[in-house]
């Protein structure tokens, strides 16, 4: 029987609430052998809040949602929880295209089966623990983003149980903050200050905050104004986040069940597989983590053993991820092609990451800024798998099938597959499929790899535009903009390169001084539009002429120079003789009423191999005598006469 297959969107991955959730959903589909594909944001909001310049981050990052097509799965999670604001809405619509059983975790939406923390109830007991097992009766809420839904649903919460309790509730009681620690400051210092304006005691009983993180940061920012946790003020968090049972103090909190509300996820999808008929929303309650921010644990229960093993686990397994980061961007730094870039990212996967697998697809085209808004803009998209890692080896390189994201061989395996959305700003690149170690390895440290990859794509693209920049410029600069040949400073350039081939293989270096018979009088005549069909005419012949690498030059006015290696007299009268026959079949095509000819002088022999003249002055040198050679063919013409005249005599 085929193995069935559940898509599942979700954001923030670093933060441990989304981790310990998406561990439940994968020890679920394990027991039910079904393949998950993570589509996975690292949007956490600070892009749009914090970070104005950052704005379009979020559009680059939301394609990896819009990738799955809900029409080619089984069934569809999603973890609406910690999504980005901005994403909630787009999430929905897609949400509603699904032609297979969706469910949210996290909160509650119509047309989903919705499995959610009993909040009311787990809220509830952390702030009775506060009022009845410590007997505070000042008491303030730190509250979340204001945009987030839990944010209100938590100060409904705080309220109803301080009436309950006959407790002020008031909007003073109230501070706002980001839900990350480096928000404690600034809360801290809003409370006291609206405290001392409303003449309340400077220091409440008790904070409770909205989640562990803004604890650890108002239990920071109270010790660093001499406030101690407990004795003056009892501080409270929400989820039991790790850092929230080693810091200092350990922060009482309510255990969330993440990983229940992830695995019963996985469980209701796989009953309406069976045909079962489970609830629209189910509630799983969490666990009151009485610790020392409340003064229920004593302070010489340190677990410093604990700490201290997972802090060595965790330094080296970053240690490898950032010497690895480090090597990448360097090695990068300085490829010339992309093959080279993608053997860079290839090498780094198969050092330790921690990634048991990491395979890189870029959508075709990659570097053509595309940005994606819809998933009508990915209908005719492919995707080629350009560098990576499988089972500890390189992935083959190849072209993706149509409509596929993950080769086929991991797509085999019953192992879920984590993709990463690669990009630029709001310039989409492709994605990585990847297989972390979610328990060992900090989930920010992975977000800075995959980041240095875009950035190292992006850079790779900016020098190669610059490059082909400046040789579109160096081209500009020495090239004749009427005829398209080289100018004088093309000339001057190449001469260098020629010179030195002909000294190394002492061969003859032959330099041609063309200039064009009667131009005055085709100008005066004819006017100056002919002057420059006649110069154009030269400059095809010389170009049509020229079968060995012949460099052909226009130095200014009716003037052209032809720079040549390795000939022989027999050679520079050939180029001669085949000039002079394509000018006159050019004239009698075009059935001019003039005469179209050139003065040919040319000087031509071997490089010393002493270096006793510089290539600039030999240039100089060459010029002079095929010049003096031209001038003594066209006073020849003006006698009557025709014919060419080389010079071969050394350099002195």
């Amino acid at each position: 029987m085929r193995r069935k297959t559940a898509a599942v969107y979700i954001s923030n991955l670093y933060m441990d609430m989304v981790r310990e959730t998406v561990e439940g959903v994968q020890e679920s589909a394990r027991r039910h052998d079904v393949k998950l594909l993570f589509f996975t944001s690292f949007s956490d909001n600070f892009s749009s809040r914090q970070y104005a310049r950052y704005k379009n981050y979020d559009t680059g990052d939301f394609v990896v949602f819009l990738l799955a097509d809900p029409g080619e799965y089984d069934g569809l999670i999603s973890f609406d929880t910690y999504m980005p604001i901005l994403y909630l809405d787009p999430v929905d619509r897609l949400k509603a295209q699904a032609n297979c059983p969706v469910i949210t975790l996290g909160t509650v939406k119509d047309g989903t089966y919705s499995v959610v923390n009993d909040q009311d109830r787990s809220m509830r007991e952390v702030i009775e623990h506060v009022i009845l097992a410590h007997g505070c009766k000042d008491i303030m809420h730190v509250a979340g983003n204001r945009e987030m839904s839990f944010t209100r649903e938590r100060i409904d919460i705080f309220r109803e149980t301080l009436e309950r309790y006959g407790l002020p509730c008031g909007d003073d009681r109230i501070v706002y903050g980001d839900l990350s620690p480096e928000c404690g400051d600034a809360v801290v210092a809003e409370m006291l200050e609206r405290r001392a304006a409303a003449g309340m005691p400077a220091l409440p009983e008790g904070i409770v905050c909205a989640n562990d993180y803004m604890a650890i940061g108002v239990c920071k920012a109270l010790r660093l104004r001499g406030v101690r946790v407990p004795r003056d003020v009892i501080v409270t968090g929400y989820d039991d986040i790790l850092r929230a049972r080693f810091n200092e103090p350990s922060i009482t909190t309510s255990a969330q069940p993440f990983r229940q509300v992830g695995w019963m996820g996985m469980e209701v999808l796989a009953s309406l597989w069976a045909g079962e008929a489970p609830k629209p929303v189910i509630a799983v309650p969490g666990v009151l983590a009485c610790r020392q921010s409340c003064g229920c644990e004593p302070f010489y229960v340190y677990k410093k053993d604990t700490i201290r093993e997972k802090y060595i686990d965790m330094v080296s397994r970053m240690e490898n991820l950032i010497q690895s980061n480090t090597n990448l961007i360097l090695g990068a730094a300085t490829d010339e092609t992309v093959e080279d870039v993608f053997n860079e990212i290839e090498e780094s996967c198969l050092r330790e990451t921690g990634f048991r697998d990491a395979v890189l697809c870029l959508i075709r085209d990659w570097d053509k800024k595309k940005v994606i808004r819809s998933r009508a803009d990915l209908r005719d998209a492919t995707f080629d798998i350009v560098c990576g890692m499988y089972n500890g080896r390189p992935v083959r390189r190849r072209a993706l099938p149509k409509g596929a994201l993950v080769p086929e061989e991991m797509m085999d395996s019953p192992e879920p597959c984590f993709l990463y959305p690669i990009h630029h700003m709001q310039y989409f690149m492709g994605y990585f499929v990847v297989s972390p170690d979610l328990k060992n390895l900090g989930q920010l440290h992975i977000k800075s790899w995959l980041m240095s990859i875009s950035t190292i794509l992006e850079n790779w693209c900016i020098r190669r535009q610059l490059t082909q920049s400046v040789e579109e410029l160096e081209q500009l600069y020495r090239t004749d903009m009427l005829t398209g040949l080289f100018n004088r400073r093309g000339y001057y350039m190449s001469f260098e390169e020629y010179y030195r081939a002909c000294r190394e293989a002492q061969t003859n270096l032959a330099v041609f001084l063309i200039d064009m018979n009667h131009m005055k009088a085709v100008n005066d005549n004819y006017g100056h539009a002919e002057g420059d069909y006649c110069l154009c005419a030269i400059a095809d012949a010389m170009r049509r002429c020229a079968t060995m690498g012949e460099i052909c030059v226009r130095t200014g006015g009716d003037e052209f120079v032809v720079l040549a290696k390795h000939y022989d007299r027999a050679r520079a009268e050939a180029y001669v003789r085949a000039l002079r026959e394509a000018l006159d079949e050019v004239r009698r095509r075009d059935g001019k009423p003039y005469e179209l000819s050139v003065s040919v002088g040319y000087s031509m022999m071997v490089p010393p191999a002493d270096d006793a003249i510089s290539a600039q002055n030999a240039a100089e040198l060459f010029l002079r005598r095929a010049d003096r050679a031209m001038y003594a063919e066209k006073k020849k013409l003006r006698e009557g006469l025709c014919g060419s005249e080389g010079r071969d005599a050394p350099i002195q």
